[in-house]
C-alpha cells in the first residue's frame, strides 16, 4: 500500500511538473515558407498557430516566422535564420522577468512588448543587444548589424564596448574582432543587402511592420531611387 501510494505521489509530482514547463510562451501568428522547430519532441514545422516554448530552436530557411510572444513582443525570424528561446521567466501576469534569445544567424525583427526594458536579452556569437523600449532590425553572421527604427538599442561587443542606437535608422555592427562600426562608417549596402524588410514588408503581418522611411530614404539618396521610392536626402541621423 505504501509502495504504491508513493508511486501515485511520483507520478503526480511528475504530471505536476511537465505541466509547468509545457506553458506556451508565444504563437506563430504567421509564416512564409516551411520554418522548423526543434525542442524535446523532435522537429516539426511551424504552422500558423503554432504554439512556441521556451528553449525552442527555430530554423529558417526560404521565408519567415512571426511570433507574438505572450508580454505582447513580437519577433520575426527572417529566411536563412537560426534562433533559440533561451529563457523567458514569468514575473506574473503576462510579462517576463527575464526574456532571453540566442540568435546564431540570419535576420530578424524584434518589437518590445509590455516586459520591463531590462527584462530583454538578445545574445549573439559576438555581441549582446540592450532594449531600451523600441522596435529594430538586426542580421547576424561573423558580425552582428543593427538599424533602429524606434526608440534605442544599446549594442556591445565581445569586448565589452557599447554604443546606443536612436531611432531613424542609427545603425551599428558589432565586427568578428571586437570593435565596433557606427552610422557612419556603415555602407550603404549592408542596409540594401543585410536588412530585407527595410526593402520590402510585404510578407509581414500588419502588427510586424515597422515605419522603415528613414531608412528607405538613406537607401534612396545613394542608390538613386534604386531601393524603392525617391531620391530624397537622408535623415540628419543616418545609417550610410
Amino acid at each position: 500500500m505504501v509502495r504504491l501510494a508513493c508511486t501515485f505521489l511520483v507520478i503526480v509530482f511528475s504530471s505536476y511538473i511537465s505541466s509547468a514547463y509545457a506553458d506556451a510562451i508565444g504563437k506563430v501568428v504567421a509564416i512564409a515558407g516551411s520554418p522548423q522547430v526543434t525542442n524535446a519532441d523532435g522537429s516539426h514545422r511551424l504552422t500558423s498557430g503554432s504554439d512556441i516554448f521556451e528553449h525552442d530552436k527555430i530554423v529558417v530557411g526560404g521565408g519567415n516566422a512571426q511570433i507574438l510572444f505572450i508580454d505582447g513582443t513580437r519577433m520575426v525570424v527572417g529566411a536563412g535564420s537560426t534562433l533559440v528561446v533561451e529563457k523567458f521567466l514569468l514575473r506574473g501576469g503576462s510579462t517576463a522577468q527575464n526574456f532571453t534569445v540566442n540568435a546564431l544567424r540570419g535576420t530578424f525583427r524584434f518589437i518590445t512588448g509590455k516586459s520591463a526594458k531590462s527584462a530583454y536579452n538578445i545574445k549573439t556569437a559576438n555581441a549582446t543587444i540592450g532594449i531600451r523600449g523600441t522596435g529594430f532590425d538586426f542580421w547576424v553572421e561573423n558580425k552582428t548589424g543593427v538599424a533602429v527604427h524606434e526608440g534605442r538599442v544599446n549594442l556591445c561587443n565581445r569586448s565589452k564596448n557599447c554604443v546606443d542606437l536612436k531611432a531613424g535608422c542609427e545603425v551599428g555592427i558589432a565586427q568578428s574582432n571586437g570593435s565596433l562600426k557606427l552610422s557612419g562608417d556603415v555602407k550603404v549596402a549592408n542596409l540594401v543587402t543585410r536588412f530585407p524588410f527595410v526593402i520590402s514588408q510585404s510578407q509581414l503581418n500588419r502588427r510586424f511592420q515597422l515605419d522603415t522611411k528613414a531608412c528607405r530614404a538613406v537607401i534612396n539618396f545613394y542608390t538613386g531611387g534604386q531601393g524603392g521610392g525617391s531620391r530624397e536626402p537622408p535623415p540628419k541621423n543616418r545609417g550610410e
